[in-house]
């Protein structure tokens, strides 16, 4: 329900996670207080119901965050898309595919902990539990025998992601769906937060070169933040990252590319 302020920020969430991930619920809560309504997307399959199609969501499935995009800038002026490791990365990719055709009220991008180099970050990317469901379910589709011999994150993604969702094989839907890509082409504020202790994370995940050349991308690297674990201390009840936001939001966008590429990864 609306209530009453001009902007509104769309929260992505990360690899499994849904609109009720405590990350997601944190920032929610934090936005609020700096009177923004916000809106959280459930990617496909996530909402705790399983999708009813064969294909699910993925790195690169911009389609749905657009379409909430249209429907937010009908009642709200200000609009803010913010998305966490594997929503980060369809965040900054439907920044960079849709520059030029942005919703006019979409003014800042955040992407924390993103995996931009889809080919390089590949990791294990779900539990066998779903992939299995979705055998059980399309039978036709994949064989209990193609079920038994995917080990990592790149068979997984050549037996199901890519053939499900319309790419050659793992190669191209990494190529395809990488937000680090279309980077230069981003072209309202974008902050992409990527600790350098990440371990998920490549060195080709910190598009330095992108962020000196497109003064709309900022490239905040902190030596450490792990994967989404900018804790302000030992508590863990509250995180740096929800602040830099925040600033970033309120038009602070004075991160220093100097002082975080101290230990540029290679």
């Amino acid at each position: 329900m609306r209530s009453g302020n001009s902007g509104c920020a769309l929260l992505v969430h990360g690899l499994e996670g849904a609109a009720y991930s405590s990350y997601i619920l944190a920032l929610a809560k934090l936005l609020q207080k700096e009177s923004w309504d916000v809106a959280a997307l459930n990617l496909r399959g996530c909402s705790g119901q399983p999708n009813r199609l064969y294909n699910a969501y993925h790195s690169g499935a911009t389609a749905d965050v657009k379409l909430v995009l249209e429907e937010l800038q009908k009642e709200y002026q200000t609009l803010a898309l913010i998305g966490f490791s594997l929503g980060g990365n369809i965040v900054l990719k439907y920044a960079g595919d849709e520059a030029g055709r942005l919703p006019f009220g979409l003014k800042t991008v955040v992407g924390v902990s993103v995996p931009c180099h889809l080919s390089s970050s590949a990791k294990k990317l779900e539990d066998a539990q779903k992939l299995k469901q979705k055998m059980e379910t399309f039978p036709e589709k994949l064989s209990q025998r193609e079920f038994e011999k995917i080990h990592t994150i790149r068979q997984f993604d050549d037996a199901y992601t890519a053939p499900a969702n319309g790419f050659r094989d793992a190669e191209d839907y990494y190529a395809q769906c990488s937000s680090v890509f279309v980077l230069d082409k981003i072209s309202i504020p974008t902050l992409l937060i990527n600790a350098q202790d990440d371990p998920f994370l490549t060195g080709l995940c910190f598009p330095w070169q992108q962020a000196e050349r497109n003064p709309n991308l900022h490239l905040y690297a902190p030596n450490y933040g792990g994967h989404v674990g900018f804790w302000l201390d030992s508590s863990k009840k509250a995180c740096l990252h929800e602040e830099w936001i925040l600033d970033f939001l309120s038009g602070s966008n004075t991160y220093n590319l100097s002082e975080s590429r101290v230990a540029n990864p290679k």
